[in-house]
């Protein structure tokens, strides 16, 4: 029903924005009858003051649409998905003539304003800043341009109407929200990690071992067994054990966002599985292993919350960057060659982990 009524509004406003156009051709259409039968001074102003109307107004728009500079940003480079974030928009006539009829617009599907004055028509006086302050809420997570699009600009009767895109749009980086998504595979791979046949990683802890050595200028004084040192009056150091730790990998496979609101609904749905998972082994201080494609293969362990914190403030902002959408098969081949079997994440419909084997 609400499309329905969406619809009809919509037909009645094109027929609304041709009605300007009908009454100007009817009144050139008056004007010839009138300056062909009558003449005389009066009626000669008429006609080409109608006739000229429509190419000036072209010229008028032509000129001011490239006059305006738009500028916009937001407060924080990292933006929280459903979170109000403050937005300032600025825009600037930069012509010696006003610029009037001016309507911004932009795509409230993927983000709204706290205060919307795109609802509003702007008139910018010459060399006119004109400043807002308002708050963007981003409905989804990921990587895509926000906040205005651009803007519409036409004459002072509605007759002509010009679109023009922004240079700059702003890009937002938006972070997802931590929720049940993953809870079905959480548990499964609880189950995995607590089985430990995934794949061993040989790690360093923190901690000294018993094996021994004598000290050499440079090391460190929190390495020096003291006990042996009180006892002997020699310098030794202990060196640190190997680990073999237990953890599951998972391997992130992204693809390529195209800009479209079905693109950004599916990176949102990824990096919100993603974060998911990742906020249940980090608080549970389980160590999982993610691995994803940056500048190379990279990998980051969420073991802790101090590491998931990271991950989710820091890493999860360069997960599915442009240049690593395709390279699912390279991050499998590397990542089972140096660890061992591991859970392949891809970013497609079904969303599911899939096992790879060494």
């Amino acid at each position: 029903m609400v499309n329905i009524i969406r619809n009809i509004n919509n037909k009645i406003g094109e027929h609304k924005n041709r009605v300007p156009l009908i009454i100007y051709i009817l009144l050139l259409i008056a004007a010839t009858v009138n300056v062909s039968f009558r003449g005389g001074t009066f009626s000669y102003v008429f006609f080409y003051v109608v006739l000229l109307y429509l190419p000036l107004s072209v010229l008028y728009l032509a000129v001011s649409a490239f006059t305006l500079e738009v500028y916009q940003e937001t407060e924080n480079k990292i933006l929280y998905k459903g979170t109000a974030e403050k937005y300032q928009f600025v825009v600037e006539n930069t012509s010696v003539i006003p610029v009037s009829g001016i309507k911004f617009f932009y795509d409230e599907t993927i983000a709204g304003l706290v205060n919307d004055f795109t609802v509003e028509t702007f008139r910018f006086l010459p060399k006119e800043k004109h400043k807002i302050d308002t708050e963007i809420i981003c409905h989804y997570a990921g990587a895509y341009d926000a906040g205005v699009e651009g803007y519409y600009i036409q004459d002072m009767f509605g007759i002509l109407r010009f679109k023009r895109k922004v240079k700059i749009p702003i890009r937002v980086h938006v972070l997802p929200v931590i929720t049940d998504i993953a809870h079905r595979d959480i548990t499964s791979l609880g189950d995995m990690n607590n089985a430990g046949n995934l794949f061993s990683l040989a790690q360093h802890e923190n901690y000294l071992g018993n094996d021994i050595r004598k000290y050499a200028p440079g090391d460190s004084l929190n390495t020096v067994h003291w006990k042996n040192y009180a006892r002997t009056g020699e310098m030794f150091v202990r060196l640190p054990d190997n680990q073999e730790t237990e953890m599951i990998c998972i391997v992130l496979a992204t693809e390529e966002m195209d800009g479209t609101l079905e693109s950004i609904k599916k990176r949102d749905r990824y990096l919100e599985y993603l974060v998911s998972v990742g906020e249940f082994f980090g608080m549970s201080k389980r160590p999982l292993l993610i691995a994803y494609y940056d500048k190379d293969v990279t990998t980051m362990i969420v073991d802790s919350p101090q590491s998931f914190q990271t991950f989710y403030t820091e890493t999860l902002a360069r997960i599915g960057i442009k240049r690593a959408a395709g390279r699912g098969d390279e991050l499998v081949k590397e990542v089972t060659r140096k660890y061992g079997n591991v859970l392949l994440f891809k970013e497609d419909e079904e969303m599911k982990l899939e096992k790879c084997m060494s």
